[in-house]
């Protein structure tokens, strides 16, 4: 500590914050950068010190395996911050590696999250180009071995209709996806370019595109085929949308029939571990009434679907959800050389 005296007033400089004495009072220098600085102690302290308590209580009951996030909220994030746009963006995609890192924690298989809608290419070409100007700069740094989602072992799918997204993207998107292809700890969908209807559709025109080249009958149409034929076959257990809107904007309306729904006022870059254990303290305590409601719709299904059951028709059915899936590592693969 350096002190320099003077005749009516004194400089203490502390860990490079420059606090004044004069006449008794203190004046701070700095003082957002000092409040900033105190509160990521005092955060990092919270967590340190509640975090695996509370994993350690989640994993005691139900949890939940699959986990979608409408996260919204990022551009009031940033015009309530006095920052630009794209930052307030950033700061939600540094929030999405956090919500990963928590699920992984306690267990969590799956996470989907709603990136950017097919409806956001209605935005303002500055705001889009925006947009893929940081999915560039993300996907590129997920591509490398000491980032954070590769660390945990997180696969990373990128699901929707791709058509429309930049080549320059797709590239580099490609180039996330097979560096990630052997992680098993835990998958992360990014829904990009994606609506639910989108997605039904894609998945009537791949079994009608399956039935024309003989890969499977018509016959062999069912419910499981359809889901399998989705771009997300896993129904939900959560669904979290931040911001405070109570909508779920075209986002996985299949796989949500049956999942605990939370909307939250907290803007999505502000959003917390203390929030995520909160709705999974939710999840838990409705478990037993939603299991008891997809046990019924299962056996509704069971009971009233016609399906063919024979061997032949499985192995056609099992080899044509192969080849979609074969189909679907290939395009991206080619899209690497773009």
């Amino acid at each position: 500590m350096k002190t320099n005296q003077k005749e009516e007033e004194k400089e203490i400089i502390i860990d490079s914050d420059i606090v004044k004495l004069k006449n008794q009072s203190i004046i701070i220098q700095h003082e957002s950068d000092y409040k900033a600085t105190l509160w990521n102690r005092i955060y990092d302290w919270v967590y340190e010190k509640n975090f695996n308590f509370l994993c350690s209580i989640i994993k005691n009951g139900p949890v939940p395996q699959h986990i979608g996030v409408i996260m919204d909220g990022n551009r009031r994030f940033a015009k309530k911050n006095n920052i630009q746009t794209k930052e307030g963006h950033a700061q939600g995609f540094n929030t999405m590696v956090d919500v990963c890192q928590w699920g992984l924690a306690v267990g969590v298989k799956i996470i989907s999250v709603y990136a950017f809608s097919i409806e956001n290419f209605k935005r303002s070409k500055t705001e889009v180009d925006d947009l893929m100007e940081l999915a560039n700069q993300k996907f590129e740094e997920m591509t490398s071995k000491s980032h954070k989602l590769y660390q945990l072992g997180i696969r990373i799918r990128v699901v929707g209709d791709l058509t429309p997204i930049p080549e320059k993207t797709k590239r580099i998107l490609s180039k996330a996806v097979k560096s990630t292809e052997n992680n098993n700890k835990a998958l992360l969908n990014i829904c990009l370019s994606y609506t639910s209807h989108q997605e039904i559709l894609h998945s009537m025109r791949t079994i009608n595109q399956g039935v024309q080249d003989k890969h499977i009958e018509i016959d062999d149409i069912n419910q499981c085929l359809f889901e399998n034929c989705m771009y997300i076959k896993e129904d939900l257990d959560i669904l979290i949308r931040t911001s405070g809107e109570y909508r779920l904007s075209d986002f996985m309306l299949w796989q949500s029939t049956f999942c605990n729904t939370n909307f939250l006022k907290i803007l999505w870059p502000d959003f917390s571990f203390f929030h995520f254990f909160y709705i999974l303290f939710l999840y838990q305590n409705n478990y037993l009434f939603l299991k008891n409601k997809i046990q019924d719709q299962f056996n509704f299904n069971k009971n009233n679907e016609i399906n063919n059951d024979s061997e032949s028709s499985k192995k056609r059915i099992e080899n044509f959800i192969e080849l979609t899936r074969n189909k679907e590592l290939k395009m991206f693969e080619s899209m690497i050389d773009l």
